[in-house]
C-alpha cells in the first residue's frame, strides 16, 4: 500500500503558492486546497488537474496532482503526473517516491526492482532513502523477506529521519515477530515527522491489537483532522469504532471514505460488515458484490459471505463460501461451526461431525465446536462419541443446563445412569426450572425400572413443561410399561390431537398398537410417521421387518418404505434400508439400481458402505466381476472401512487367490491390529488355505501385532474348542488370561473346564473374576447363575443374577432372566418383584420372549386380560422366529385363555404344539391342562 506523504503535500503547496501568485492555476489550487481541507479528495484531484492545465510546466503541481491520485486509489494518472513532475524539475526524492509508490499500488512489484536499482552501498540522503525503501516495499510483496529486511535496514542507515525508510524497517520486523523492535522504528519516524499519516495509522494499529481502543482512536483522529479525505484513516477508525460498540460514528467514517473513494475495498467490507450487524443482509450482500475477487482475501471475507448468504436462504452459495473458508483456515471455529451448523440444518450429520472432528485433531475446538460435534454424533447414532463431546464442551464452559441436559442424554442413551444422573442434577443445580434435565433424570428412573421415581420427576416440572410432548411422551410410556394400554393411548392421541404432524406421537401409538396385537394399525402408524420423517430409523427399521418377515403385512410394510424412498431419494439410510430389503427379497437388479442411484452416491459418507452393499448384492447374483469391482470401489472410498476390505478378500479367494486376499487382510491389520472383523478374516483365510492347522497359524500371527489385543485373545482357544480339542482349547485361554485378561476369556475358561466335566473349576474361574473385577462382573455374574440353575440352586442362582443385574441395570436378557427366576420362586412378594424387573426388561427390548415373561407374571398375579396380549405377542413372534422356547410360550397363552374362560381358543392354541411329539419343559402340564380342556 501507498505511504501518504503529508510533508510532502506541505513543501509542494508552498512553492505552488510561491511560483503561482495569480491566476487561474492559483484559483484552482486554493479550490483544491479548500476541497482537500474538507475531505473531498476527487474535487481536489479535479482542481489539481486544472492547476496542471493552466501550468503544466510548474513540476510542484504535478507532484501535487500526483499525490492527490496516489490519494483516491488512481495510481496510474498518480505514476504519469510523477514522472512528469521528475521530467520538470521537481524533487527528486519526493518524485521517485510517488513513482515507486504508484507502481506498488498497481501490483507492479518487478517493474519496481527492474526500474530502481539498489543504490550504491555508501549512499546516502532522502533519493537513496525513498529507493531503499521503495524496494523493501516490492520485495515484501513478492515475498522475500530476507532481501526485504536488508533493504529496509539500509534505507534507515541512508535516510534515518526519514519517515519511510523508518516504517518499512518496522514492517520487516513485524513479518519477523519482533513486535516491540516494530513499533520503536514507528516512534521513531513519528519522533523525525510527528504529523506523518502513515506512522500515526502505524502507531494506532499497535494500540488496537492491545485493545487500547481510546488511544487508537485519537491517533487515527489527528490523520483526519489534517486530511479529512485520508480513506484508510477513515477506515482504520471506522473498524477501531466498531470494536468499540460505536456503530453509528463508525458508520459515519465508512459513508465519509466511500464518498472519497467508492470503490475502497476496506471501507466497503466494513459497510458490510456494519450491514451484517444491523441485520440488513441485503445491504450487506450488496455491499460484499462490490468487492468482487477481493473478497476471499479480507479477513473473515468467506465467513461474512456465508453469513450473509445463509440468512438470505441462498444455501449453494453459503455452503461454498463457508466450505472455502474452511479449507483455507482449518483451524479457525468459526468457519466450522458454520459449515458444520449448515450441515446439520440440511441433516447432513457425518460431514458436519467430519468438519468438526477435523477441528478436534488441530486443537482448536471450543465449547461450542464441541456441543455441536455432540449433536451430530447423537443424530448419527453415536451416543458414546457424543457424551465424549459433551463433556469436552462442559469442561470447557462449565455450568451451562442446556449442554449438561445434552450430556445427561447421551449418557442415558450408552447405559451410564449414574452418569445421566450426575450431569441432569448439574444441571438442574444450574438452573432449577429447566425442565430438560428433570425429564432426563424420568427417563433414567424409568430405565432402572422405578416408574414411581419417574412419574416423582414428573410431578416436578412446571404444568407447561408437563404438558409438553416430552413430558408426555414420558407419561405415556410409564403407563404402556405397566401394561395400562387405554392410559397410553389416550396420553398419545391427546399429543396426536396437539399436533396432527407429530412424529413421536404416532411411533409411540404404534408401540401401543403392536403390544395390543393390533399389527395393521402399527404398520399404518408407521407409514405415516415414516412419510414425516423419512430419517426416522424406529420407523424405517420396523416397517422393514415386516416388510421382510412376509405374510399379509409385507406388501403394506414395502409400499410404505418404496413411497418415502421415492419422495426422498437423498435420504442415505432410507435408500439403504429399501435397496437391502429388495436384496433380501431376490429383486437384485432393482437393488442394484438403487444403491448405484445418483442420491446415494451423493450422500455424503455413504459411497463406500452404497458400494459394498452393491458388491454383495452381485454377489448374491453371482456376477462376481462386478461384485469384485464394487468392494474395490467401497475400498477405495474408505479405505478403514474392513467390512469392504472383508468382502474383496473374501471375492478374491473365491477365485482362488488367497495369497492377494491376505495381503490384502494383512495391510488393513497394519493399519488396524485391534481391528475384530479384520482378524477373524485373516483366521478364515487360513483356515481356507491350510485347514484347522493353517487358522492356527494366522489367529498366532494376528495376536502377535501391536495393539492386536485384547480383540485377537480368544482366537486361537476359540478354534480349537470348535474343534473339540478342549484341553488345547483351555490351555490356549488360561495363556491369554495371562497376557490378556478379560471376561470374555474368564468366560471361555469356564465353558470348556464345564464341557471337560469340571463345573467347581469352571464356577472357581468367575467367582475369582468378580472378586477381582468388580466393575466387569455382569456377563460373569449371569453365567454364574446359568451354573446354580443346572446345580439346581434357584437361590444361589437368582443372587447372581441379582448381582448381573445391578451391574448392568440396562441389560434386558439379565434383567429378564432374573423376573423369571423370581416368579418362578412364586408368592406374592416374588411376583410383585419380578413384575417391576419384567416391566423394565420389556421396555428396554419388547421381544417375544421377554413378552412371555412380563405376560405370564401378569397372569399368574390375576391380571390375565392385561397379561394377555403380551403373549399373543409372544406367541406370534415366537413362531415366526422358530424360536425354541415357542411351545412353552403356547402352553402359557393357553393356561392364559383359559383362566379367562376362553376355553375354545385355549384348545386351538395347544392342540399343534401337542400333535408335535418333541418334548419341552412344559409340556406335562400342557398335556394336563389339555386334558381338562377337552374334559369341561
Amino acid at each position: 500500500m501507498a505511504l501518504p506523504s503529508p510533508a510532502l503535500l506541505r513543501a509542494l503547496a508552498l512553492s505552488a503558492a510561491l511560483a503561482l501568485a495569480s491566476g487561474p492555476a492559483f484559483a484552482s489550487l486554493e479550490r483544491a486546497r479548500a476541497a482537500q481541507a474538507r475531505g473531498d479528495l476527487r474535487t481536489a484531484q479535479i482542481e489539481l488537474r486544472n492547476a496542471v492545465r493552466a501550468a503544466p510546466a510548474d513540476g510542484a503541481l504535478r507532484l501535487a496532482l500526483a499525490q492527490a491520485s496516489l490519494d483516491l486509489g488512481d495510481g496510474d494518472t498518480a505514476e504519469k503526473e510523477a514522472r512528469a513532475a521528475l521530467e520538470r524539475g521537481a524533487d527528486p526524492a519526493a518524485a521517485t517516491a510517488l513513482v515507486i509508490r504508484a507502481q506498488l499500488t498497481l501490483n507492479r512489484a518487478r517493474e519496481v526492482l527492474r526500474e530502481f536499482a539498489e543504490p550504491a552501498p555508501d549512499a546516502t540522503g532522502p533519493l537513496a532513502g525513498q529507493v531503499l525503501a521503495g524496494r523493501a516495499q516490492a520485495q515484501a510483496m513478492l515475498d522475500d523477506r530476507a532481501a526485504a529486511r536488508r533493504s529496509a535496514e539500509a534505507a534507515v542507515r541512508a535516510a534515518p529521519n526519514l519517515p519511510e525508510a523508518r516504517l518499512v524497517l518496522s514492517g520487516a520486523l513485524l513479518a519477523a515477530g519482533d513486535r516491540a523492535r516494530a513499533e520503536a522504528e514507528v516512534d521513531a519516524a513519528l519522533a523525525a515527522v510527528p504529523t506523518n499519516a502513515a506512522a500515526l495509522l502505524r502507531k494506532a494499529a499497535f494500540a488496537f491489537e492491545r485493545g487500547e481502543n481510546a488511544a487508537a482512536a485519537e491517533l487515527v483522529g489527528q490523520v483526519i483532522a489534517a486530511a479529512p479525505g485520508n480513506v484508510v484513516a477513515r477506515a482504520q477508525r471506522a473498524e477501531i469504532l466498531m470494536r468499540m460498540g460505536q456503530d453509528e460514528p463508525a458508520r459515519a467514517d465508512v459513508e465519509a471514505a466511500l464518498r472519497t473513494a467508492p470503490g475502497s475495498v476496506p471501507a466497503n467490507y466494513l459497510r458490510a460488515l456494519l450491514q451484517l450487524r444491523a441485520q440488513d443482509w441485503r445491504g450487506a450482500d450488496e455491499s460484499l458484490s462490490r468487492l468482487g475477487a477481493n473478497l476471499p482475501n479480507l479477513p473473515d471475507g468467506l465467513l461474512v459471505l456465508a453469513t450473509v448468504k445463509r440468512a438470505l436462504n441462498q444455501g449453494a452459495q453459503a455452503l461454498d463460501a463457508a466450505q472455502r473458508h474452511v479449507a483455507r483456515r482449518p483451524e479457525d471455529p468459526r468457519g466450522a461451526r458454520l459449515l458444520a451448523g449448515m450441515d446439520m440444518e440440511a441433516g447432513r450429520f457425518a460431514p458436519a461431525a467430519a468438519t468438526l472432528n477435523t477441528l478436534v485433531g488441530r486443537g482448536t475446538a471450543d465449547a461450542e465446536a464441541f456441543d455441536m460435534l455432540g449433536r451430530a454424533q447423537l443424530a448419527l447414532g453415536r451416543p458414546r462419541e457424543a457424551a465424549e463431546a459433551f463433556r469436552q464442551a462442559d469442561a470447557m464452559a462449565p455450568g451451562n443446563a442446556a449442554l449438561l441436559s445434552r450430556l445427561a442424554a447421551a449418557r442415558l442413551a450408552i447405559g451410564d445412569v449414574s452418569g445421566m444422573a450426575e450431569a441432569a442434577n448439574a444441571a438442574l443445580r444450574a438452573a432449577p426450572d429447566g425442565p430438560a434435565a428433570r425429564l432426563m433424570l424420568a427417563m433414567g428412573a424409568m430405565n432402572r425400572g422405578d416408574l414411581a421415581g419417574a412419574e416423582a420427576e414428573l410431578g416436578r416440572l412446571d404444568p407447561a413443561a408437563r404438558a409438553g410432548e416430552p413430558a408426555k411422551l414420558i407419561e405415556g410410556t410409564i403407563k404402556l410399561v405397566r401394561f395400562d394400554t387405554d392410559g397410553a393411548r389416550a396420553v398419545f392421541a391427546e399429543l396426536l390431537r396437539a399436533d396432527p404432524n407429530s412424529v413421536p406421537a404416532r411411533i409411540a401409538l404404534a408401540r401401543v398398537a403392536n403390544t395390543l396385537g393390533d399389527a395393521a394399525e402399527a404398520d399404518r402408524l408407521l407409514g405415516e410417521a415414516l412419510r414425516r420423517d423419512p430419517r426416522n430409523a424406529e420407523a424405517v427399521n420396523r416397517l422393514s421387518a415386516v416388510a421382510m418377515a412376509g405374510g399379509p403385512r409385507a406388501a403394506g410394510a414395502r409400499a410404505a418404505l418404496e413411497a418415502a424412498q421415492a419422495a426422498n431419494p437423498n435420504e442415505a439410510p432410507l435408500a439403504m434400508a429399501v435397496a437391502m430389503l429388495l436384496g433380501r427379497l431376490g429383486e437384485f437388479d432393482r437393488a442394484a439400481a438403487l444403491l448405484q442411484s445418483e442420491g446415494l452416491r451423493a450422500a455424503p459418507g455413504q459411497g463406500g458402505m452404497a458400494a459394498l452393499r452393491l458388491s454383495e448384492v452381485r454377489a448374491a447374483q453371482e456376477r462376481w466381476g462386478e461384485a469384485e469391482a464394487a468392494a474395490r470401489s467401497a475400498l477405495a472410498e474408505n479405505p478403514g472401512l474392513s467390512l469392504a476390505r472383508r468382502q474383496l478378500a473374501r471375492l478374491l479367494a473365491r477365485r482362488g487367490d488367497v495369497r492377494a486376499a491376505e495381503i490384502l487382510v494383512d495391510e488393513g491389520l497394519r493399519q488396524s491390529p485391534g481391528d475384530t472383523v479384520l482378524q477373524a478374516t485373516a483366521v478364515g483365510l487360513g483356515q481356507q488355505a491350510n485347514g484347522l492347522e493353517g487358522a492356527l497359524a494366522a489367529a498366532d500371527r494376528v495376536a502377535a501385532r501391536p495393539g492386536a489385543m485384547p480383540a485377537a485373545a480368544t482366537l486361537r482357544g476359540d478354534l480349537l474348542f470348535g474343534a473339540q480339542r478342549l484341553p488345547d482349547a483351555l490351555q490356549a485361554y488360561a495363556a491369554a488370561a495371562q497376557h490378556s485378561p478379560s471376561v470374555q476369556v474368564a468366560q471361555r475358561q469356564a465353558t470348556t473346564l464345564a464341557a471337560l466335566q469340571r463345573p467347581e473349576e469352571a464356577m472357581a474361574v468367575l467367582r475369582d473374576w468378580v472378586a477381582r473385577h468388580p466393575g466387569e462382573a455382569a456377563p460373569a455374574h449371569s453365567q454364574l447363575g446359568q451354573m446354580e440353575l443346572q446345580r439346581n440352586q434357584p437361590e444361589a442362582a437368582i443372587r447372581h443374577f441379582r448381582a448381573a443385574a445391578e451391574a448392568a441395570p440396562n441389560d434386558p436378557v439379565v434383567i429378564n432372566n432374573l423376573a423369571w427366576l423370581l416368579q418362578e420362586r412364586g408368592g406374592e412378594a416374588g411376583r410383585a418383584e419380578a413384575r417391576r424387573f419384567a416391566e423394565r426388561a420389556f421396555f428396554l427390548a419388547p421381544t417375544a420372549e421377554i413378552a412371555d415373561t412380563f405376560g405370564w407374571i401378569l397372569a399368574r398375579s390375576g391380571e390375565g386380560a392385561r397379561g394377555l396380549p403380551l403373549l399373543r405377542q409372544a406367541a406370534a413372534g415366537a413362531a415366526a422366529g422358530n424360536a425354541p422356547f415357542a411351545p412353552g410360550i403356547a402352553y402359557r397363552l393357553a393356561w392364559t385363555l383359559d383362566s379367562l374362560g376362553q376355553r375354545e381358543e385355549a384348545a386351538r392354541v395347544l392342540e399343534p404344539v401337542l400333535a408335535n411329539a418333541a418334548a419341552f419343559p412344559e409340556r406335562a402340564e400342557a398335556e394336563r391342562l389339555m386334558s381338562r380342556l377337552r374334559g369341561g
